[in-house]
């Protein structure tokens, strides 16, 4: 008898189980693996987002989606890199891919416009929010385009103003910011080509290796002479000559430059701390036409420490050799800019 009751102890549970495991799938909504009839992959892009609560369900929902397009760049950007290193072989090529890479990543996945919030349920066993976030194909093809329209406009602006523009930096200055429009394309283009179903998306007719090779050979006719000066001059002046070659602008000297660039470290007194030698100050380049009239001046905070005063200063030498590799070139053909 005791076998019996145990039997049929365990088939009502089993029943139970079995009826709260059906009633639970009845109620799961269809989109909860993140495919939905209602909103068809040809016609949307959908991220799922499962939480806790419903905030961080939404949130996960809109990261989930917007990954899509990240993933995307990434492999373009990455075929781009490849083909430039495979047909050209340049190290300013490949660099700028690389920098390209970054930049329509972080672009890209903060542009994302129009995600919406389609549909949520809350699972009353597991207590988890579910969300489905969804994309109009159509709404961000359209917002895409019109991005694209607008960066071209701009761009061939910018090449016009180049054209009509007599001094050399500024007309370099003027092709340097065409550059940045159609980076900025790129980001808008590698989107399109997510959201449109032919993946095609509306490609650039402004080569972007032409504008690099015109600003480069612009650059290579602008004639600096760099001096250095202040604390440090005499271990600054090889860094600031070599940089300012590197950055392609001709070095000469005084009487045949076009501009000259000062280059001044203005440090505060060493401060000894915690067995380190501190030292800290501000990086300064100036940008001097030849009526010795300022073109432009940008600062940069320097710091380095170590355990003497040699080395410290030698630390600081090389930060501020990396800061003028990686900016020199930005900074001058900027002093030029009219936006």
């Amino acid at each position: 008898m005791q076998i019996h009751r145990l039997i049929l102890l365990s088939f009502i549970v089993l029943i139970s189980a079995c009826a709260a495991t059906g009633e639970h799938d009845i109620d799961l909504p269809e989109w909860v693996d993140g495919k939905s009839k209602q909103r068809p992959a040809a016609l949307y892009l959908t991220g799922i987002g499962i939480a806790d609560n419903l905030d961080d369900a939404k949130d996960r929902a809109r990261a989930d989606l917007a990954k899509q397009f990240e993933v995307a760049v990434q492999e373009r950007s990455q075929q781009q890199q490849e083909y430039s290193k495979l047909q050209q072989g340049e190290e300013s090529v490949e660099s700028l891919q690389q920098s390209v890479s970054r930049q329509l990543i972080t672009q890209t996945t903060r542009t994302v416009q129009g995600i919406e919030i389609a549909e949520t349920w809350h699972d009353d066993v597991n207590h988890k929010h579910y969300v489905l976030a969804a994309l109009s194909r159509n709404k961000a093809k359209q917002q895409y385009e019109q991005q694209i329209s607008s960066l071209d406009e701009q761009s061939k602006q910018k090449l016009k103003q180049a054209e009509n523009e007599t001094d050399t930096l500024r007309k370099t200055a003027q092709v340097e910011r065409a550059i940045e429009l159609q980076l900025q394309r790129m980001s808008a283009q590698s989107a399109l080509q997510v959201v449109d179903a032919s993946g095609r998306g509306k490609p650039s007719n402004l080569p972007l290796g032409e504008l690099i090779r015109i600003r480069d050979t612009l650059i290579g006719k602008i004639k600096i002479n760099p001096i250095a000066q202040g604390q440090l001059a005499a271990k600054l002046t090889p860094i600031v000559s070599g940089n300012t070659a590197t950055a392609g602008f001709d070095v000469t000297e005084s009487g045949q430059a076009d501009y000259t660039l000062l280059t001044e470290t203005k440090l505060d007194p060493a401060l000894k701390k915690d067995g380190l030698t501190w030292l800290r100050g501000t990086l300064q380049l100036t940008l001097r036409d030849r009526n010795n009239n300022d073109a432009g001046i940008k600062r940069w905070p320097v710091k380095a420490a170590s355990v003497s005063a040699e080395q410290s200063e030698q630390r600081l030498l090389n930060d501020i050799d990396k800061i003028l590799k990686n900016e020199l070139r930005a900074a001058v053909l900027g002093f030029a800019k009219t936006d």
